[in-house]
């Protein structure tokens, strides 16, 4: 153990002289080493090697999958899709695990990218339009479900919700639009998820009152 013969304190770090006043330390006792912090570097290196492992394995796995896919083709191009899967997976380290985003980002984009991918997969396969009908608005009431009971668990911070609420709603509403335009042609989840979406927003607004007009000034300095 060292210590600081000025200011008469033990130094548990290791380190040669005082963090106070500088001055070099001396042993006290029997040399132990402490880790005074978490070694950050370490994790970090791990998730580092983590996605390059997956990144070296998914380009040798959809390369081969390509090449069956070409060498035993019977119309569709299905290692499409597991390119796509594969993608998702990545991203997915890189972003959600790698770049220690918080949680409410991370959510909003695993949903995103899962909708995008079963698209994606839907006209790959030959577009009959189910991804766009049922996976997005399901989606969507899937997101709401998820922030009433964030809500419910973080009760003492649920103001923080309301953005995930506005994303929920401008999303129904583009669903409503796509049915308009003719691209989406079942309607019923999506006014489904319209309903839903503004009732747990209007809700949110008329019972949080003053705290949820705060968090809205705050998120669009109004």
């Amino acid at each position: 153990m060292k210590e600081c013969r000025n200011c008469k304190v033990e130094i548990l770090d290791n380190t040669a002289v005082c963090p106070l006043c500088s001055s070099v330390l001396e042993i006290s006792g029997p040399v132990q080493e402490w880790d005074a912090y978490p070694d950050v570097k370490a994790v970090v290196r791990k998730l580092s090697f983590i996605v390059r492992l997956y990144s070296f394995l998914a380009i040798v796995s959809e390369t081969a999958l390509v090449a069956v896919n070409y060498l035993y083709f019977h119309g569709i191009w299905w290692s499409a899709i597991t390119g796509i899967c594969i993608l998702y997976f990545y991203l997915t380290l890189k972003y959600s695990l790698q770049k220690n985003k918080g949680y409410q980002a991370v959510i909003v984009v695993q949903v995103v990218g899962a909708v995008l991918l079963v698209i994606a997969a839907d006209y790959i396969i030959g577009y009959r339009g189910w991804s766009v009908n049922y996976v997005l608005p399901g989606a969507i009431l899937l997101l709401d479900g998820t922030i009433g009971t964030l809500m419910i668990v973080n009760a003492s911070n649920w103001q923080s919700y309301l953005l995930m609420q506005i994303l929920t709603v401008v999303a129904s509403i583009a669903c409503i639009l796509l049915w308009y335009f003719g691209i989406l042609t079942k309607p019923f989840l999506a006014f489904t998820a319209l309903a839903g979406s503004l009732c747990m927003f209007l809700g949110t607004l008329i019972f949080g009152d003053r705290k949820a007009k705060a968090e809205l000034k705050r998120r669009f300095h109004v």
